[in-house]
């Protein structure tokens, strides 16, 4: 399969989340800001990509020497070195693209631009899984479905809903909110990761990952509409 078709594909999922969310914003924001925010949280991904690969290495050779260690780090790997890097990561292309832009003028601005930073960040991460598999066209196909409605809508959800947790951190003047926002999200991210990796054991995992998506839809519903009724201006500064 060639890196184009590659490339398609991983992006096709964040490109079709892109174009529902992007509806929710009554005054819909520069494509070029878009664009733009949507690159750095690919680029972040890269960063994220290669420190998860050096705390992976580091831990294993630290956990050879420590049987405690060993015994909890697939937890400290999946809620630390992934949830939380992640989280932080896609924060991070928010903060250093357009936290102090005069774009950002509305509070829904906050929700719709960290959904956009997780999809280019989700975009890179698609693009590395299938690079890492080299698909079948059938196994394309089927690999770019299964992340449209899995990691991609994870990274849509947490992104989401921390942006909510912003608007409120900045609205309320209470800074604190963005440090539970960003906990909470990587706590969900974690959780999302060991219910996903055992959703071939039980069918009951698989209803609770969807029970999980369902819950989290709503909340991030919940938080667009509420910031979207905020009218006064909200520039992050």
């Amino acid at each position: 399969m060639n890196l184009v078709s590659l490339l398609i594909f991983a992006i096709l999922p964040s490109f079709l989340w892109l174009l529902y969310y992007f509806k929710k914003d009554i005054h819909p924001e520069p494509k070029r800001l878009i664009l733009y925010v949507f690159i750095a949280g690919a680029v972040f991904a890269i960063i994220g990509y290669f420190f998860q690969k050096t705390a992976s290495f580091f831990l294993l050779s630290i956990a050879e020497d420590n049987l405690q260690l060993l015994s909890f780090l697939p937890l400290l790997y999946t809620f630390v070195i992934v949830a939380f890097s992640e989280e932080l990561l896609k924060y991070l292309a928010f903060f250093f693209t357009i936290k102090d832009h005069s774009e950002l003028d509305e509070p829904v601005d906050i929700i719709i631009y960290m959904i956009t930073a997780a999809l280019g960040f989700a975009a890179l991460e698609n693009f590395i899984i299938l690079f890492t598999i080299s698909p079948t066209a059938s196994e394309l196909v089927q690999v770019s479905g299964i992340r449209f409605l899995s990691g991609t809508l994870l990274h849509v959800l947490a992104s989401g809903i921390l942006g909510g947790f912003l608007v409120y951190s900045y609205r309320l003047d209470k800074k604190y909110l963005a440090f539970v926002g960003l906990l909470t999200v990587s706590v969900m991210h974690g959780f999302y990761n060991l219910i996903a990796g055992k959703t071939e054991e039980s069918i009951l995992f698989f209803f609770a990952l969807l029970f999980f998506f369902i819950i989290f839809a709503l909340i991030l519903s919940i938080f667009i509409k509420k910031a979207g009724k905020m009218k006064s201006i909200c520039l992050l500064k």
